[in-house]
């Protein structure tokens, strides 16, 4: 599993007029599938995603997302080896 951190280079209105792009991405983590858990860090200076896949594969989907290709983000990949995870709570719809 891997961390995706996208910082923002450019401003807020540039993010926004990327955003569909940035899922709509045919090579990217949405579109390929990679994408587990993702969402805008608070205060919104970038945003994290959760992905599963191969290095190379998460590697060229971040590498073709129009953020980082249009200079709007930088994206740090960390590895990320979960060892815990909170149990469902069985009374939840």
């Amino acid at each position: 599993m891997y961390v995706i951190v996208f910082r923002y280079q450019a401003p807020l209105e540039t993010i926004d007029a990327l955003r569909e792009a940035h899922y709509a991405n045919p090579d990217g983590v949405f579109a390929r599938g990679l994408a587990r858990v993702a969402g805008p860090l608070e205060p919104r200076t970038g945003g994290v995603v959760l992905a599963e896949g191969s290095r190379a594969e998460i590697e060229a989907a971040v590498a073709s997302d129009p953020f980082v290709t249009g200079g709007a983000a930088t994206a740090e990949i960390l590895g990320f080896r979960p060892v815990w995870q909170r149990a469902e709570d069985p009374a939840a719809p």
